[in-house]
């Protein structure tokens, strides 16, 4: 039987995430959806992704590209395996990256799958930062 395709009930862009040792509770640290550069192309240090699914059950490996609204794909992240025992349990997990590269000011957006499956994307705004006069 395949896994259901989990619903994602919070999806956060900080400037970092931390999971607690012991409690395994998740922090989010600065939570933002929009960039401001003052030139491009820009590569952007790092930030961190918080997920947190629902209405799981099964064995998924998820894979997360970050493109444009052109669908061009700039970075992929892969390597999570979740192995959800009870669809009455809500998953979560968190990521890091690390020098996100951002070509130009747009729309840019985090698209998650699970098992190869589209599940759903997030918008991510960059902006130019205005020139001191």
């Amino acid at each position: 039987m395949l896994p259901v395709k989990p619903e994602i009930i919070s999806f956060l862009i900080a400037d970092m995430v931390i999971q607690e040792k012991g409690t395994n509770k998740w922090s989010a640290i600065g939570i933002f959806d929009r960039i401001r550069a003052a030139s491009f192309p820009y590569i952007h240090p790092g930030l961190g992704l918080y997920i947190r699914l629902a209405d799981a059950e099964g064995n998924y490996d998820v894979r997360i590209e970050f493109c444009d609204d052109n669908n061009r794909i700039f970075a992929v992240f892969e390597g999570i395996t979740l192995s959800i025992h009870s669809r009455l349990h809500h998953p979560d997990f968190g990521m890091k990256t690390a020098n996100l590269p951002i070509p130009k000011p747009g729309k840019y957006y985090f698209k998650l799958y699970f098992n190869r499956s589209f599940a759903k994307g997030f918008q991510l705004d960059v902006e130019e930062m205005p020139q001191k006069q």
